[in-house]
């Protein structure tokens, strides 16, 4: 191994030049590292708030066709429906899901808080701001429609379909904040991210009415259930049709009472034509019928 022949002082000027461009190197890697690192980190949040965005308005959507809110056609009150996605799908992944209750204070989702701990989404930034129903416009619904006209106009009821404003439009919008340190003074080597506050919607347009999801619409012995949504029910909505229900007065009475008179018979009601003595024109019972779901 060879020494070097350089004088002590030019051996120990030479070291301290090595150590400060080293200095210079590591500033110039951290001035670039760390924004970079905090880029990427904010991006992985961004693309989480789209995502939930996105399950929100689709959320709100399905929610509107299976709430009690049918039984007069409309659409579940938009406070409580912004609340709920609150608690839904900004929530902590590991917290159970719960109906009803108010919106949080702050969302508990840790992927919205920034590395310095400060807000990315508060409850106030997530917005349902388009929830509405309308009439879809399709041939079969014109058709579906000009039909149920027909028949109300011949003195028939016509409940067909339920609900004629059965396209529903659900837009959410989720406002971040923006991006601060700890002091709550915007973080300038961010650039112009840190000082706007980005706009992540999300729509969802929905068409489906589940008009049978009330249940058959009748009781265990097979009589027509009453209540708020016998209107949605399955025999709400299909009677109706039936021609031979549109049968009136006398000439159906005694048809009746002639049928309820055989079935009063032991051995016709058992043996031969079981239940013929509850015996109703143009009924058929399923096998399967629907669950009601509109039942809080």
């Amino acid at each position: 191994m060879t020494r070097s022949t350089l004088p002590p002082r030019i051996q120990n000027a030479h070291r301290r030049r090595q150590n400060g461009q080293s200095l210079v190197e590591m500033a110039i890697a951290l001035t670039v590292l760390v924004p970079l690192a905090a880029g990427i980190m904010l991006l992985g949040q961004f693309i989480h708030i789209k995502l939930q965005t996105q399950n929100a308005a689709r959320e709100a959507a399905w929610a509107a066709t299976v709430d009690p809110a049918l039984a007069t056609a409309s659409l579940p009150n938009r406070t409580q429906e912004e609340a709920r996605l609150r608690q839904h799908q900004f929530a902590n992944a590991n917290t159970a899901l719960r109906s009803g209750g108010a919106s949080p204070a702050q969302l508990p989702d840790p992927m919205l808080t920034t590395f310095a701990g400060r807000a990315l989404l508060k409850p106030g930034d997530l917005t349902l701001t388009v929830y509405q129903q309308q009439a879809a416009p399709s041939y079969l619904s014109n058709v579906i429609g000009i039909f149920g006209n027909a028949l109300s106009q011949l003195g028939f009821d016509s409940t067909l379909p339920p609900n004629r404003q059965g396209l529903i439009t659900a837009e959410v919008h989720a406002n971040t904040q923006k991006i601060r340190g700890h002091s709550g003074s915007p973080l300038t080597f961010l650039g112009d991210l840190a000082t706007r506050r980005l706009d992540f919607s999300s729509k969802t347009v929905l068409l489906a009415d589940p008009w049978d999801a009330a249940g058959s619409g009748e009781t265990l012995n097979g009589q027509m259930a009453g209540g708020a949504y016998a209107n949605r029910t399955v025999r709400g909505v299909i009677e109706p049709l039936v021609p031979t229900t549109w049968l009136k007065g006398g000439f159906k009475s005694a048809i009746l009472s002639s049928v309820h008179l055989l079935g009063s018979i032991p051995l016709m009601d058992q043996l031969i034509t079981p239940g013929l003595n509850n015996y109703e024109l143009g009924r058929t019972a399923p096998d399967v019928v629907p669950v009601d779901k509109l039942v809080k």
